[in-house]
């Protein structure tokens, strides 16, 4: 048997029960009924490091914005005073005043502010999904809690029914009515059934520590049951392009391109240098000469501007490459969180049949075994099975609904206030 560890695998997965509350969050599905209210939900969502480095980034793409649309240039003011020497004419004071500034060309800064604008959108993109991707987390951390909590008390059931049979044959045995040998069975029984129990205890403890490490709020959160899962109330065949149309990795991919798209073009005409314009004051020989004048500097466009034009537009390459790219990874995340999604529901619904057909079958194996139809062994072995088949049970329950709520959260069926 797989531990559960090994539910902490790859986020392809959703959640759907009877017991969930009637409140659609979506037209494909219904809130889980076995997770914190939304409220507890979302201020721990908002709270982690994750979301507040992106609204952090956010700000700054913000501010990035404001100095885009500011432009480079800034006035300049100059400043000369003189002492000068005029043989035969004598001293005088003379200074002068400048004021220059640089004026961007028509277009530029049109692109300044675009791009500007492209970045604050990718940023606000990136907030919402570094909530998705917190909220993946912690419904991961919350339903291996719940699933190791009822893995420790199905450990704790089968110890307590071989600790029946062990106090039930120490007494045969002492009346001697049962073999020594029967007791040995039924005590190593009990002593495997203790080391699970042990095991599990483990792991239900470092679930609650993983999920009070990342999610302090939600660390003492009453936890509840988890519910049989069942099919989502929208067609399977329509959730890829749900995910896909609604996946803010997508658009926040779309908009960097976009804004290294226009860093290249506003590079391309920075090829023709900005002009300076100034106008300058002058008193010289002691206020004898005076004046007012224009001032206008033009660079030299060479070398260094048309490699930096070359440069931004190979990253502009690169950047729409990565766009492509994430769009086939999202593609593909899309497609796999379905086949995911509806595989491991069915792989429920077969160990659920296993586990009735177990217990049953324990039932009847038991009962003859009081009747002495059967030896011990066989109630042993029965007991094992169906033990065994309701923690096979319990594993494939998790991971549908892991399964499920993944899809679910990557279609922002919750916790995403521009869908709810």
């Amino acid at each position: 048997m797989m531990r559960f560890a090994a539910l902490l695998v790859p986020a392809s997965l959703f959640i759907a029960a009877p017991a969930w509350s009637q409140t659609e969050a979506g037209p494909g599905m219904a809130r889980p009924s076995f997770l914190p209210p939304d409220a507890l939900i979302l201020e721990a969502l908002d709270a982690s490091p994750t979301v507040n480095e992106a609204k952090a980034n956010l700000s700054g793409a913000q501010a990035a914005s404001r100095l885009l649309s500011a432009g480079d240039h800034e006035t300049i003011i100059s400043a000369t005073l003189d002492d000068r020497d005029v043989r035969a004419d004598g001293r005088f004071t003379e200074w002068s005043l400048q004021l220059t500034r640089g004026l961007r060309l028509p277009g530029k800064a049109r692109l300044d502010r675009a791009a500007g604008a492209a970045g604050v959108l990718a940023a606000g993109d990136g907030v919402e999904d570094a909530r998705h991707q917190t909220s993946l987390i912690f419904a991961e951390a919350w339903v291996v809690r719940l699933a190791a909590a009822e893995r420790r008390a199905i450990d704790e059931a089968e110890l307590a029914a071989y600790a029946r049979d062990v106090q039930a044959l120490s007494r045969r045995v002492d009346l001697k009515d049962a073999a020594l040998a029967d007791l040995e069975q039924a005590q190593a029984a009990q002593a495997r059934a203790a080391a699970a129990l042990a095991v599990s205890k483990g792991e239900e403890a470092n679930a609650g520590a993983m999920l009070a490490g990342q999610f302090p709020s939600l660390a003492n959160a009453a936890p509840s049951e988890l519910t049989p899962p069942s099919e989502p109330s929208r067609p399977y065949e329509q959730w890829p392009e749900l995910i896909i149309q609604r996946s803010h990795e997508l658009t926040m991919a779309r908009a960097l391109a976009d804004q290294q798209h226009l860093f290249a073009r506003r590079a391309a005409s920075d090829r023709l240098p900005d002009p300076s314009l100034g106008v300058r004051v002058f008193n010289e020989r002691g206020g004898d000469e005076t004046g007012v004048g224009l001032v206008l500097s033009l660079p030299f466009s060479g070398a260094r501007r048309s490699a930096a034009a070359d440069r931004q537009t190979a990253e502009a390459s690169a950047a729409e490459a990565r766009f492509a790219m994430t769009a086939r990874q999202v593609r593909s995340n899309a497609q796999r969180d379905v086949i995911s999604a509806s595989s491991t529901l069915q792989a429920w619904r077969e160990a659920e049949a296993a586990r009735a057909a177990a217990e049953q079958a324990a039932r009847r194996i038991t009962r003859g075994y009081e009747l002495g139809e059967l030896d011990l062994a066989d109630s042993l072995l029965a007991a094992r099975q169906a033990f065994e088949m309701r923690r096979l049970e319990l594993e494939t329950r998790a991971r549908a609904h892991l399964a499920l709520l993944k899809m679910a959260l990557d279609a922002h069926e919750f916790w995403l206030v521009e869908y709810e």
